[in-house]
């Protein structure tokens, strides 16, 4: 079972059919949010999740990072979803409030702004087209994808209507830490959160360079609140799969206070 942001029609449940085909398991189940995703992962030890990671415009979707280490989950695999927002409803000249997950509404304020247009928050952007379907109000419209129109009996008025057209979505593939899970694709990246010594000088000048003493490529790093106090943070670290990934996590450990795995995963093109 593959649980993912719903209801059908999701860039979620995209990932999660992508998904499905490696994993070899097409059932999948939907969540009314992120947070529900996990704590089904963390309810029953069998299940896979899907959720949004990052966006190409919008940046990391933070929810996301924060229940990677709240949840007992572990990171299984990534994959890239390209984004094609359309504008859904009943007729472009009558709207006055578009309806969209917080990162559609992001990845469209250009467009959204030139028309003037109130804006509603909704878990996801399939949602936003089913609350617009139910309720028949032609002053409302959806920012999701295409098959929505279908799928809830509504018209595309306008596409690609993305601030930047090369949009894409990164997901993840996770599982409960307690699952043991076998596959013949070979890891490719490795993520972890790194917290720094604050008080130690150059503590994270050192970090990085226990990835270039190892020949390591580093592909993201970014730093978040570590919800302790005011000016902690801890940095979320990407890098190409290393061979010797226990030698290289021993030497982090010298210099910072946690270092904590979040997944050695594939990587899904």
């Amino acid at each position: 079972m593959i649980c993912c942001l719903g209801p059908k029609g999701s860039y979620s449940e995209k990932a999660a059919v992508t998904f499905s085909k490696a994993i070899k398991d097409d059932e999948i189940q939907f969540e009314d949010s992120i947070y529900n995703v996990f704590k089904a992962i963390e309810t029953n030890s069998e299940f896979f999740g899907v959720v949004p990671s990052e966006n190409s415009i919008g940046g990391s979707v933070s929810l996301t990072q924060d229940l990677l280490l709240e949840f007992p989950v572990k990171i299984l695999g990534e994959v890239d979803i390209s984004i094609n927002h359309c504008l859904i409803g009943y007729d472009i000249k009558k709207i006055t409030e578009v309806l969209a997950h917080p990162q559609a509404l992001a990845q469209c304020g250009h467009y959204i702004t030139k028309n003037n247009w109130d804006i509603t928050p909704v878990d996801s952007n399939a949602k936003a087209a089913k609350i617009v379907s139910e309720k028949k109000d032609e002053k409302l419209a959806a920012i999701c994808g295409v098959e929505n129109a279908e799928i809830y009996g509504l018209k595309v008025l306008d596409e690609n209507i993305q601030d930047y057209k090369n949009n894409t979505t990164r997901f993840f593939l996770i599982c409960n830490k307690n699952k043991d899970f076998k596959t013949d694709l070979k890891p490719n990246k490795v993520s972890l959160v790194i917290e720094i010594n604050k008080n130690m000088p150059g503590a994270f000048y050192e970090v990085l360079g226990v990835f270039k003493y190892r020949n390591v490529n580093l592909t993201r790093i970014e730093s978040r609140p570590s919800k302790k106090e005011i000016g902690n943070y801890v940095f979320y670290i990407d890098y190409e799969y290393y061979d010797d990934n226990s030698a290289l996590l021993r030497d982090l450990r010298m210099w910072a206070l946690n270092v904590i795995e979040l997944g050695n995963y594939f990587v899904l093109k």
